[in-house]
């Protein structure tokens, strides 16, 4: 989140689109981190318990929206020119698309996706097909990524889950070519 912020803050954005809210610990970080931006968060599924968690955690922030359902749908209609773009939730080629999709628009100034561990078929594609992505794990982050340490209980801590990619506004191909490219990539397994 640190990268986000830090990535993101320059382009001052109104809004900030979040797919995937979970228990709502990405979405705590983005109202306190930009406190002047609306936080529009889609989860799936409003019945999960992890639901209740974060209406509850969330509750205090006024710029902070709650919404449930398809986010495939839902971000495309609240997409304004500027607003950085959060993907947690839908994963892998599901959140290539996504981003592709939303990008097409020319609207955002940028779209982190979370979950682009090395080796990972969608990380291999973007290292592919998208010169101007990079990711949480380049060695021009290393020094922060000690920030992470504490708050990740997990055994082992650097598997790769929770590396962001980040992707610039701009396209690198023609927005047909790159969902070809993506529709191979995910129907034969690269």
């Amino acid at each position: 989140m640190f990268l986000f912020y830090a990535a993101v803050r320059l382009f001052a954005p109104k809004q900030i689109l979040e797919s995937g809210r979970a228990r709502g610990k990405s979405t705590l970080i983005l109202a306190h981190c930009f406190p002047e931006a609306r936080i529009v968060s889609v989860e799936f599924d409003r019945n999960s318990e992890n639901a209740a968690a974060a209406e509850d955690k969330l509750r205090p922030f006024r710029n902070v929206e709650l919404l449930y359902g398809d986010s495939r749908e839902i971000l495309p209609q609240r997409l304004q020119t500027g607003d950085a773009i959060l993907i947690d939730g839908p994963k892998d080629f599901r959140a290539l698309r996504l981003a592709l999709d939303l990008l097409r628009t020319g609207k955002p100034c940028t779209v982190f996706i979370h979950d682009f561990p090395r080796g990972s078929r969608q990380r291999k594609f973007l290292e592919r097909n998208w010169a101007t992505a990079f990711f949480g794990d380049d060695l021009l982050f290393q020094q922060f990524q000690s920030l992470d340490e504490n708050r990740d209980p997990r055994q082992n801590a650097h598997r790769g889950f929770g590396v962001f990619a980040c992707l610039p506004a701009d396209l690198p191909a023609s927005y047909r070519t790159l969902r070809i490219k993506l529709a191979f990539a995910e129907m034969l397994g690269f």
